[in-house]
């Protein structure tokens, strides 16, 4: 930018390169140089030097690419659409998920992992002080070392379901009361 430029809005920006404003919107949506980003209710503001600098730069760097090759250009189309009939089949064959559904079940694989990990140290703890009292240091060292592999294990379980560890870590918390039920409240 030169010492003293002015800076131009689109409007003016598209006037001075004698281009439709739009033309602007998608160059500055590809990269051009923007110099102050709009604001709420204030425009952005654009160098006219530097936006002309960056137009020849993208010039040449098309010229270099050189013309398109129709049978090139088919070739690559035919193959995304060959990729594109692949990653449908291995989705209706059940082999790719969405990327909503893997992130729902890994947040719930997280929060059940979450839980059985806080409980640990309550559903831990007359193990390691038996322990302790029974065998001593050593006791402790080999309940810990148990516990651990235990837990583990029960992490690495394929068959495990983050539902009923939810629910076998709260029964052991608390006893549920007879004759009520929690009350759930409606969703809408």
């Amino acid at each position: 930018m030169k010492l003293g430029e002015k800076l131009q809005n689109r409007r003016e920006l598209a006037l001075a390169l004698k281009k439709h404003p739009q033309s602007v919107t998608k160059w500055a949506a590809a990269g051009m140089p923007v110099a102050e980003p709009g604001r709420k209710g204030k425009p952005s503001l654009y160098s006219l030097t530097k936006v002309r600098a960056w137009l020849k730069a993208r010039e040449e760097t098309a010229k270099k690419a050189g013309p398109l090759d129709p049978l090139q250009e088919r070739a690559q189309k035919d193959k995304m659409q060959a990729a594109l009939v692949e990653q449908t089949l291995r989705v209706r064959a059940g082999k790719l998920l969405p990327a909503d559904e893997v992130e729902r079940v890994w947040a719930k694989e997280i929060t059940g992992v979450k839980s059985i990990v806080l409980a640990w140290p309550q559903t831990s703890t007359a193990k390691v002080h038996r322990a302790a009292i029974q065998d001593g240091e050593a006791g402790v060292e080999r309940a810990l070392h148990d516990l651990g592999r235990d837990l583990l294990r029960e992490l690495a379980d394929p068959e495990r379901k983050v539902k009923q560890l939810r629910e076998r870590r709260r029964s052991k918390k608390a006893p549920a009361k007879k004759g009520k039920s929690p009350r759930r409240s409606k969703k809408t």
